[in-house]
């Protein structure tokens, strides 16, 4: 039996050897007589650079999936919480309105899994966007942690550890205590 499986083993490299020597045809065709310009490499920013300035947000009203005020697309209001500095100079004052966008709502699913509601495209009065890095998630009560020990439980029991599959998990709320942290990177170009 150990014979076999060595056979079958050897065949296998030897094939996999084989078909990386032979070469594409599909892309020889399609790369065929094209020129491709090298890209412009960028040599006048500093890579290393990793200066970053965390601003604290927070939202104007609850955002909810459970009340239907997260929907994908929307503009949300937000608020700074502090005043930001940098170099000695006010870049953001507290109380400063800024828009985010919410990209994403996750629906709830079964055994458990949450609600999620994704924040991205943080708009400031006098900041550019290039510069902000940005993204923030909020999700609901994780049921899937007590949703799958009691479904393992009561398997034994024919119908009832398949009913534990209708429990969903929890809505998403971004509330106004929340604290949403997105960062500035004043060097960026």
């Amino acid at each position: 039996m150990n014979k076999f499986f060595l056979v079958i083993f050897t065949l296998v490299v030897f094939s996999l050897n084989v078909s990386a020597i032979e070469s594409d045809f599909l892309v020889d065709k399609f790369l065929a007589g094209r020129i491709f310009e090298k890209p412009e490499t960028y040599t006048d920013y500093d890579f290393s650079d990793t200066e970053r300035i965390p601003i604290h947000l927070q939202a104007v009203t609850d955002i909810s999936t459970k009340d239907g005020t997260a929907q994908e697309g929307q503009r949300v209001n937000l608020k700074a919480r502090n005043n930001v500095y940098h170099d000695g100079k006010l870049i953001v004052k507290r109380g400063e309105p800024v828009t985010a966008e919410v990209e994403l709502v996750v629906d709830s699913g079964m055994n458990g899994i949450p609600y999620y509601i994704y924040l991205y495209d943080f708009k400031f009065q006098n900041l550019p966007s290039s510069k902000i890095l940005a993204s923030y998630q909020k999700s609901g009560c994780n049921r899937t942690y007590w949703v799958l020990p009691l479904k393992w439980a009561l398997t034994p029991l024919p119908p009832t550890g398949s009913l534990t599959n209708f429990i969903k998990g929890g809505h998403a709320r971004i509330s106004t205590n929340d604290i949403i942290t997105v960062y500035y990177f004043p060097n960026w170009k």
